[in-house]
């Protein structure tokens, strides 16, 4: 089976083609502009060295989120249109599981933190182990500081990753001393190769998603609903 995917919830973008559970190409990039500029040209070159036409594609992968409202859409968009044109089935996997997912043959608990900018982080809460990951706390946004309340709840050492697990270090290390610890830089980008091997994982299981059912989990409301609901509460009656 080869299986494309493709990930652009954060600010970089990340593709990946794979043949039969082997990761063929992947390239990632971290730029400045919005991942729709060069998000294809990233597919073209992945086919390209993988040796692939866009017509041997069999399935595709993709992040659903949380992350960057208009990455999810823009890479969502992209697989859903791609999957539809070739009548071909996709999977969809959570940003926040991807980055736990490289920690499954450990026995220990992950916490995947994400920078949602704001003074909020991205959070979930995973058990590993036994080439498996087992969700003890579904995706959440808060202030950094209720994450560490939620950590020290469970009262586990935990591994932390993510852009958020780095951003928010010294605070996490301060808080929670020696039951932190912390995954190395390189694990705290989300890959497409990573993402390409869940969605390979589910679609053998028969778990993938009618690509009508392929839609963003943002997790977060929207600034404008966010300010509907501010405005209602402020009107009589709200």
């Amino acid at each position: 089976m080869n299986l494309l995917a493709v990930d652009t919830a954060g600010k970089a973008c990340s593709v990946a083609l794979m043949n039969r559970g082997e990761i063929r190409a992947e390239f990632y990039a971290y730029l400045a502009q919005t991942h729709a500029r060069h998000l294809m040209r990233l597919i073209d070159s992945v086919l390209e060295v993988a040796g692939i036409g866009t017509d041997e594609i069999e399935a595709f992968g993709v992040t659903t989120g949380p992350g960057s409202f208009t990455g999810l859409r823009i890479g969502i968009a992209t697989v859903k249109g791609m999957a539809m044109a070739h009548e071909k089935p996709a999977a969809g996997v959570s940003t926040l599981s991807v980055l736990a997912y490289p920690f499954r043959y450990e026995e220990r608990l992950i916490c995947s933190v994400i920078d949602a900018r704001k003074g909020e982080v991205y959070g979930a809460v995973y058990r590993t182990g036994q080439n498996a990951i087992a969700e003890v706390r579904p995706a959440f946004v808060c202030p950094p500081a209720r994450l560490l309340e939620k950590i020290g709840e469970i009262g586990e050492p935990c591994l932390f990753v993510g852009s958020g697990a780095a951003l928010y270090r010294d605070d996490i290390a301060r808080h929670l001393g020696s039951g932190a610890s912390f995954a190395p830089d390189s694990a705290n980008h989300i890959r497409a190769g990573v993402v390409a091997e869940m969605a390979y994982s589910r679609l053998l299981r028969g778990r993938g998603e009618s690509v009508f059912d392929l839609v963003p989990s943002y997790v977060r409301k929207s600034d404008a609903k966010r300010k509907r609901a501010e405005k209602g509460k402020q009107e009589p009656g709200g």
